[in-house]
């Protein structure tokens, strides 16, 4: 935790502005990893990137971000999304993700606004109960997004979407637009809604070893969504290679390291941001200029390298070009 205490640290000083903790199965909880972050920073904003209505169920999910809410001092953003990590563990199965997103984010609403509700979903139940405290009505909810499906119910239901793993203007321009589908049909506007790309980066001045470095993460939502493996259709990009969907097919988390050997270099570069200085400047600045409103990094470290390094990198040789970059061409 001393570790992690230092990174929320190093974020706060070198100006990040919000700090995004995984519901990652199962590593540490990310409810607790959040509230020692609201103890060590006053300025970073604190969310789940992401949790999930399957193994939480929404109304503990609207009990927990209320109270870390109260903890952070208003500071607090709850992710969702349709999860899967853990999942064959705990013999959970994923089923209807659009509708039980959709469902826990309408009751996780109604729940923060103070009311006692009676719902009955597709997915969701919850009898005739309420909060037993009153946490701040407008905690914003984002859903993370990146099917089809999933990003038009983002559009239609949530304050904001993290669109993952798209790290391309080909992913995020076909993101965008299932976005603003999904807003039209639910007579929504997207001027207000919060588009976050949720990137993998690693900077190192070894291009070979920052890509070799960022495939696990580019494995991992494969593993999550596979078999349906249709959000890699808008990338053009080669079918995935045999060997990768055969690991991919046994569905052990434990293989992941093993399934990221055999991802090519050509998703790489569509689906994390990973090589120099100057190309990891290139790539954010088209992942900006795509349309999104907030860049959402998880730093990578390469072989030999400090996960901090990463970040001071990217607080001082990456975001501000980028900035200064957008600034102008406005």
């Amino acid at each position: 935790m001393d570790r992690f205490v230092a990174i929320v640290r190093t974020a706060s000083e070198l100006g990040f502005d919000v700090l995004w903790l995984a519901d990652e199965k199962f590593y540490r909880d990310p409810f607790v990893g959040l509230t020692v972050a609201a103890q060590h920073s006053r300025r970073l904003r604190l969310g789940t990137c992401v949790t999930e209505p399957y193994t939480r169920h929404p109304a503990l999910l609207a009990m927990a971000i209320g109270t870390l809410d109260e903890v952070a001092g208003g500071r607090a953003i709850l992710g969702i999304g349709a999860g899967g990590s853990g999942f064959p563990a705990m013999a959970v199965r994923r089923e209807r993700p659009t509708t039980a997103v959709a469902e826990a984010v309408t009751l996780v609403r109604r729940l923060l606004r103070d009311e006692r509700v009676d719902f009955q979903g597709r997915t969701v139940t919850f009898r005739d109960a309420r909060l037993h405290f009153r946490p701040r009505p407008d905690i914003p909810i984002y859903v993370a997004a990146r099917a089809r499906r999933m990003l038009a119910t983002a559009g239609a239901v949530a304050d904001g979407v993290i669109v993952a793993p798209y790290a391309s203007p080909p992913g995020l321009r076909f993101a965008l637009e299932q976005i603003r589908r999904g807003a039209a049909r639910a007579g929504r506007s997207t001027a207000t809604l919060d588009v976050a790309a949720r990137v993998d980066v690693c900077i190192a001045d070894d291009a070979a070893a920052a890509r070799a470095a960022v495939k696990p993460a580019v494995a991992l939502p494969m593993w999550i969504s596979y078999p349906n493996l249709d959000y890699l259709q808008p990338l053009g990009l080669p079918p995935p290679p045999a060997p990768l969907l055969e690991i991919l097919s046994r569905r052990q988390y434990d293989l992941i390291p093993d399934a990221a050997r055999h991802v090519p270099d050509a998703y790489v570069a569509h689906l994390a941001v990973a090589g120099t200085v100057a190309q990891v400047r290139e790539q954010v600045r088209q992942i900006v200029a795509a349309g999104v409103t907030q860049l959402l990094v998880r730093p990578v470290a390469a072989p030999g390298q400090d996960l901090l390094a990463v970040l001071h990198l990217l607080a001082a040789q990456v975001v501000p070009a980028v900035i200064s970059e957008t600034t102008e061409g406005r």
